[in-house]
């Protein structure tokens, strides 16, 4: 994107893609890339209305030259047996409806969103390009799975603000960390969306909790952009480097003192590191 006259010209979009998902688009590159959110997506409504696509914008600027970028949601009122193979299934008939006007779709997964996007580079490969690994591994940390148990009872309790707090905690490395949750569980707990379907947080703390990649690792051919924190408490430092060394085309990127949201906070790292791999990696998806 190299001048103001570039933004007027974008192209935006949202609606519901095959399958009930929600998406949000900006941009008429040739290529697409695929945004798929972490945890926190089971967290809201669902609906993107009309010109959610330039809120993108921001996010995705520096990447908007050569792709159209779409934010694609999990559908709402996921099924009680929601796992691996029904997430890399379902989010496959999203990503078919997004190839058809593109040369190629790249994938970023957040977090969670990780973990569905290895389930979806094995399961449908002729889907995936290319695979960025946002804060996500082959599976999350042993040591964390107590604190996916107390996000599982605050969802019971439907305490929104107090999942929130602690996620932004675990996030960042600076004075959010501190000022975010005292807000959150005060006045901002009437700010913030709620779930469409609070059983949805729920079953997307089963899957994560239940997710085991690692033995599969062998399996994700595309060439894949491991990135991380090195402070991250979910995705640990040991568990990224794991992933980036049972995948046979990966790359690593470890972000000194970053916590679990090191992509948003570093964000100037993440992009050039992202943009970097793309423009290194364009031989080999040609040839692929």
């Amino acid at each position: 994107m190299g001048s103001a006259d570039a933004v007027i010209v974008l192209e935006t979009e949202s609606g519901t893609l095959p399958g009930g998902y929600p998406y949000a688009s900006v941009g008429d590159g040739s290529r697409a890339l695929v945004v798929l959110p972490g945890f926190e997506d089971s967290m809201f409504a669902g609906v993107y209305p009309p010109g959610s696509g330039w809120a993108l914008v921001p996010y995705v600027g520096r990447f908007l030259e050569s792709h159209s970028v779409s934010i694609v949601s999990r559908p709402r009122g996921l099924p009680a047996d929601y796992d691996e193979e029904t997430a890399a299934d379902g989010h496959a008939r999203s990503l078919e409806a997004l190839a058809k006007s593109a040369a190629g779709v790249d994938l970023v997964g957040f977090s969670m969103g990780g973990l569905v996007g290895q389930a979806l580079a094995r399961r449908h490969p002729d889907l995936v390009d290319r695979l960025v690994l946002a804060n996500s591994a082959c599976r999350i940390d042993d040591d964390a799975l107590d604190d996916v148990r107390t996000f599982e009872r605050y969802a019971r309790r439907r305490d929104w603000s107090a999942i929130r707090s602690k996620l932004v905690a675990d996030m960042f490395a600076d004075g959010r960390a501190v000022a975010y949750p005292p807000w959150l569980l005060t006045i901002g707990q009437f700010l913030q969306p709620r779930p469409a379907d609070p059983d949805d947080v729920l079953r997307s703390l089963e899957f994560i909790r239940s997710f085991d990649g690692c033995d599969a690792l062998g399996d994700v051919h595309q060439p894949t952009l491991v990135f991380g924190g090195e402070r991250d408490p979910y995705f640990t430092p040991d568990r990224t480097r794991e992933t980036a060394a049972g995948i046979p085309n990966a790359e690593l990127e470890l972000v000194p003192g970053a916590k679990h949201g090191a992509y948003h906070e570093r964000k100037r790292t993440f992009d050039e590191r992202v943009s970097a791999f793309l423009e290194r990696t364009d031989r080999l998806v040609l040839e692929h």
